[in-house]
């Protein structure tokens, strides 16, 4: 700094800056270790991506790509499509095409290029150097290689992140009753209630005149909740984290949540209740089983026998399925000739609507058992599900077992149970056929 006051300006050079740094790394633990990481990460990608990332990424090299390119529509002006020579020619005419900068490494082959490969042109590096910084980096990324000399090596370029397909976020936790447990155990008070007997038991009557009162009181049970234990581990070596070209720490804990995301929808829906599990919609035996009219398929009568077989008091009610379920009604109609299914590819007043079979929304998951099985398609209100949270997800990190291999325990960790509070919000198609 310069300017007023006591302010003064502080030249370091690269090799007292890094001094510097190592001398603050010493005696930090690994949290913060990995907190300065993190730190430096960001000011590093603030610096290449001044104006924001969106539809950029960096490759493992430091190029930067425009990844909005690969998803345009390439054509001609008669709207036919490019073939990849003319696509080349386009890119090479509007600049770098997806490149926005180069890394090191492209630029020195983009120079080797330039000079259409006369080596001994070059001026601005050796080649041989560049040889083997490049066999180097492959190396690294896919293993040993085994080449010849031929002047000048392709580097390689890949997108520092991960290619997968989404899990969608969950359409069913949000929707069920939460509630927080202050210990291990929780028992929650229920009201004894069935179809058409709403009040536990209690009866109101007209007696006769001076006739004895006939006393009556509310019946009650308990729902009993056990913290159970779901969890994940994964060892890291110190070379995976450090070499990794995406940030593998965050990546991994990214895709834990996500299992156990996946993992708790698919026991809130086929849970046995037992090794430490929670109790699945399907697998209450107290639901509402309502038999199929055809083995192996879920036909119109069957929405209308679900529908028939809850009480009228639950009205916030939705159908979660599997996808091929669900489009076996996308051609179905009514007694009357209208449609029972729909989606955001029908039109109606005010534009698309959101999936709704027989007046009820829809989820679909793959939790759901396949098409034929029992409790193939299931209607209810979630809001009557209970999940009981004992501890939200925690992330540990130790190095002290395995402190002598290099490698860090990164350890996820969830305590929890559930079961349906109120049993008759719930029918599933069963198996058998009525």
């Amino acid at each position: 700094m310069s300017g007023e006051g006591n302010d003064k300006q502080i030249v370091m050079t690269p090799e007292e800056l890094n001094t510097s740094i190592v001398t603050a790394i010493k005696g930090m633990d690994f949290p913060q270790i990995e907190s300065l990481r993190t730190e430096l990460k960001a000011v590093e990608r603030a610096a290449l991506f001044p104006h924001g990332d969106k539809d950029l990424a960096e490759t493992v090299g430091k190029s930067i790509v425009d990844t909005s390119v690969f998803c345009k529509s390439f054509q001609t002006q008669t709207g036919k499509q490019l073939n990849g020579l003319e696509m080349a020619r386009q890119f090479r005419s509007g600049g770098h095409g997806p490149w926005l900068h180069l890394s090191p490494q492209m630029e020195k082959f983009a120079e080797i290029l330039r000079v259409r490969g006369r080596l001994n042109a070059i001026r601005k590096f050796d080649v041989q150097e560049y040889n083997k910084e490049v066999i180097d980096t492959i190396q690294k990324a896919s293993g040993p290689l085994t080449t010849t000399d031929v002047g000048a090596i392709v580097p390689i370029e890949f997108l520092a992140t991960v290619i997968e397909f989404a899990t969608a976020q969950s359409q069913i936790l949000p929707r069920l009753f939460r509630i927080p447990m202050g210990s291990l155990s929780l028992r929650i008070p229920k009201l004894s209630q069935a179809a058409g007997s709403y009040f536990g038991g209690i009866k109101l009557y007209h007696p006769d005149e001076a006739a004895l009162k006939e006393e009556t009181k509310p019946t009650f049970s308990y729902l009993t909740f056990t913290a159970k234990k779901l969890i994940g581990m994964l060892i890291l070596t110190d070379e995976l984290v450090a070499d990794s070209a995406i940030n593998i720490v965050n990546y991994v804990t990214g895709l834990f949540v996500r299992a156990f995301q996946w993992e708790t929808e698919h026991e809130i829906i086929q849970g046995t209740g037992a090794g430490n599990q929670m109790l699945g919609i399907v697998n209450d035996p107290a639901i509402n089983i309502v038999s199929r009219q055809t083995l192996g398929t879920v036909e119109y009568l069957d929405l209308i026998n679900l529908d028939s077989a809850l009480d009228e008091n639950f009205n916030d009610l939705v159908y979660i399925s599997r996808r091929a379920t669900v489009n076996t009604f996308r051609a179905a109609q009514d007694t009357v000739g209208q449609p029972i299914y729909h989606d955001g590819y029908s039109t109606f007043i005010g534009g698309a609507m959101p999936a709704q079979l027989m007046g009820y929304p829809v989820i679909r998951t793959r939790n759901v058992k396949a098409m034929g099985a029992s409790g193939d398609i299931i209607l209810g209100d979630l809001s009557h599900y209970i999940w009981a949270v004992r501890q939200d997800m925690t992330i540990d990190q130790s190095t002290e077992r395995y402190f002598e291999f290099d490698e860090t325990a990164v350890r996820f960790v969830v305590r929890q149970d559930g079961m349906p509070g109120v049993s008759i919000a719930f029918a599933i198609l069963d198996q058998a056929i009525s």
